[in-house]
């Protein structure tokens, strides 16, 4: 029969045990997802349909055509409700900025040109 005592230090090791266990495993879960792939392009739609469909070359220009109308369309969509959006994120800062301390506004100001300037770059790179 065990003691209180060893009964305590069990439960103590036994939660660092399973601490550990539980640890790694999420760690190897997070690092063992596969990255993501990247944005695919047109052509790299239109190969890997060519491959897998045996496009015929007709067939082929006429899926990028596709490809590139559909890719407009959402490009003007974008275009149309970015105002919006922005409208949206403006109100939001201001009704942050309105609770905050000036040091507090500098930094968070700091905060929202890193994070626009990132936004720029990304649509930057998908742009190409």
């Amino acid at each position: 029969m065990l003691t209180s005592k060893r009964k305590a230090h069990l439960i103590i090791i036994t939660a660092f045990v399973l601490g550990i266990a539980v640890g790694a495993s999420g760690q190897y879960l997070l690092t063992s997802q596969p990255p993501s792939r990247p944005a695919s392009t047109i052509n790299d739609v239109a190969s890997e349909l060519t491959q897998l469909l045996k496009l015929t070359d007709s067939q082929r220009l006429q899926v990028t055509q596709i490809l590139g109308e559909c890719q407009q369309q959402s490009q003007n969509l974008k275009n149309q409700t970015r105002p919006q959006f922005q409208a949206i994120r403006d109100n939001t800062r201001g009704r942050i900025l309105s609770i905050l301390s000036d040091e507090q506004q500098t930094l968070y100001n700091q905060w929202t040109r890193e994070l626009d300037a990132k936004r720029e770059k990304k649509a930057a790179d998908n742009a190409k």
